[in-house]
């Protein structure tokens, strides 16, 4: 029976426990007290875009929603460039910030300036959950196969490791990622707000390839980056430190495995589809194979002949 109460105990033992690390300067602002809200909001999010969305959407047809997406990506482009240099201006970019790019540690006063940052990685946390957006426009549209596992986890576990940040120690190295993703995000989010304003601007689109690679890079950077407090003791918490390195690696693994399956396929494919062979000799004529529209015609003494 002992065994039995230690067990129930444990998990109370252990909410007392994290809520006796909180951050003092934040544990009374919205979000940042109880676990229990942010949880209900990133599980209500998963429920949806993964099983009740579907559901509701299976006899409907698509909302046209394409001129909302445009704005929202909109919104998002300046919302994100201006964490990245706003932020920034506390924290890395010169001559304001005054944080080291090699290791810094986080500072619990409650100085003006620094209650001022914490502020703005609140509303970054803000930011992070109106992103779910992304995918609910995909289960409006039914987009459906848009929604992939990298797609949910991706958006569930940033928003979750802001608040992680925000909740035990706003600041310091713990300002990095965001302060690196806002730049990337601003880039992403000119890419999709392009892409919504229909097929007349794919052929200024050619770079998502590359905009993949620069997801990727930024974990690489955020991986050694919270690696340096492993080594170099600037009074940063190493929990901190391997919690990054965890979320950098999981999402730099789920990314690469989905460029590999989607560009490496798409290059496969493109070009199986442009092979053409001239002066092929069949019975003494020559042939001209090409695929159309993923149909193969022969052509052979100027008759076209089409293969199902």
């Amino acid at each position: 029976m002992e065994y039995v109460a230690q067990a129930f105990r444990a998990p109370f033992e252990f909410y007392s426990w994290m809520m006796s690390k909180s951050d003092p300067r934040t544990i009374n602002w919205p979000l940042c007290g109880s676990p229990f809200p942010i949880l209900s909001i990133i599980i209500s999010y998963v429920y949806f875009v993964k099983v009740l969305g579907p559901q509701w959407m299976k006899n409907k047809e698509p909302f046209k929603i394409e001129k909302i997406i445009a704005a929202y990506n909109i919104l998002m482009v300046i919302f994100s460039a201006w964490f990245f240099i706003h932020g920034g201006s506390y924290s890395y970019i010169a001559p304001w910030g005054k944080f080291s790019w090699i290791c810094e540690p986080i500072n619990y006063s409650t100085e003006p300036e620094v209650i001022d940052m914490i502020t703005i990685g609140w509303w970054y946390l803000m930011l992070k959950i109106a992103e779910f957006a992304d995918t609910i426009f995909f289960v409006l549209r039914k987009k459906f196969t848009h929604i992939s596992a990298l797609h949910v986890i991706h958006h569930s576990l940033v928003a979750w490791g802001v608040w992680i940040g925000m909740k035990f120690g706003a600041g310091g190295n713990n300002a990095f990622f965001p302060f690196i993703n806002c730049f990337v995000h601003t880039i992403m989010y000119s890419y999709y707000c392009l892409a919504a304003m229909g097929p007349g601007m794919r052929k200024y689109l050619w770079w998502k390839k590359y905009l993949t690679i620069l997801q990727m890079v930024q974990f690489v950077v955020a991986f050694a980056h919270s690696m340096i407090p492993l080594f170099y003791d600037c009074g940063y918490q190493k929990g901190f430190a391997y919690a990054i390195m965890f979320h950098a690696f999981l999402f730099m693994a789920m990314f690469m495995n989905f460029y590999r399956h989607t560009y490496n396929k798409e290059k496969a494919l493109k070009s199986s589809s442009q092979v053409e062979t001239f002066a092929l000799k069949s019975n003494g004529h020559s042939v001209v194979q090409k695929e159309q529209n993923g149909e193969v015609h022969h052509r052979k003494n100027g008759t076209a002949t089409k293969v199902e």
